[in-house]
């Protein structure tokens, strides 16, 4: 009879066991990426490219961490460059369906910050500045699922900048250009849009819960 009212005490205890175990299932992955990464609608009126990678841990089963950095260039009217360098983090949250499925689209919304260099230089000459600042960004996404490890990423998310900028003036006197490069505070939402497409591969589980099984 005691071991029967033991049993019966920890029969709650198993089922919260339990539904732990079915919520948190999605969480624990170490994921990463490389990605291809454009910024638009900056002052500069010039699109900016490049590359970068990246890395993700699964919190739980609707939020997902993001760790990332960038390096891109801007060539701005063929008369100056650009150059800019971001290492951030973002967290992902997953409104709708979260479980990485092969041939699935997961989308998410995303929050974060960023630090960044910037330098703006202007071809053939020593005229150059740069600095060092920091961004929030916000943005959304999707992942499509190839196969149940492996994913392509679009996301798309808008930086605003905290601090100061650096922008390129462009002028053009007769046939004489002129590019003047100045710093300035920062005001409102100025910013850019970064738009980046990644390959991202999950090689493990954190957190020891591959035993959990999948749907």
């Amino acid at each position: 009879m005691k071991k029967l009212i033991q049993l019966l005490l920890l029969l709650p205890l198993l089922g919260m066991a339990q539904t732990k175990i079915k919520l948190d299932k999605e969480s624990g992955y170490f994921q990463l990426g490389v990605r291809n990464t454009a910024s638009a609608f900056s002052d500069d009126g010039a699109m900016g490219f490049g590359y970068g990678g990246q890395f993700r841990i699964r919190l739980s089963k609707r939020i997902n961490t993001d760790w990332y950095a960038d390096y891109l260039t801007t060539n701005i009217q063929n008369v100056a460059r650009r150059t800019d360098g971001h290492i951030g983090w973002s967290v992902l949250a997953y409104p709708f369906n979260c479980e990485m499925i092969r041939g699935r689209i997961t989308p998410y919304v995303l929050a974060g910050h960023c630090f960044d260099y910037t330098k703006v230089s202007q071809n053939g000459a020593t005229n150059f500045k740069d600095r060092l600042s920091s961004a929030v960004q916000a943005g959304c996404g999707m992942h499509y699922n190839i196969t149940n490890q492996t994913d392509i990423s679009l996301t798309g998310q808008y930086m605003m900048h905290i601090g100061q900028d650096i922008h390129a003036h462009v002028t053009q006197v007769d046939q004489l250009t002129f590019v003047e490069i100045e710093k300035q505070n920062v005001s409102g939402v100025e910013g850019h849009l970064l738009i980046n497409l990644s390959l991202n591969v999950k090689l493990f589980d954190m957190w020891g819960q591959a035993n959990r099984g999948r749907n």
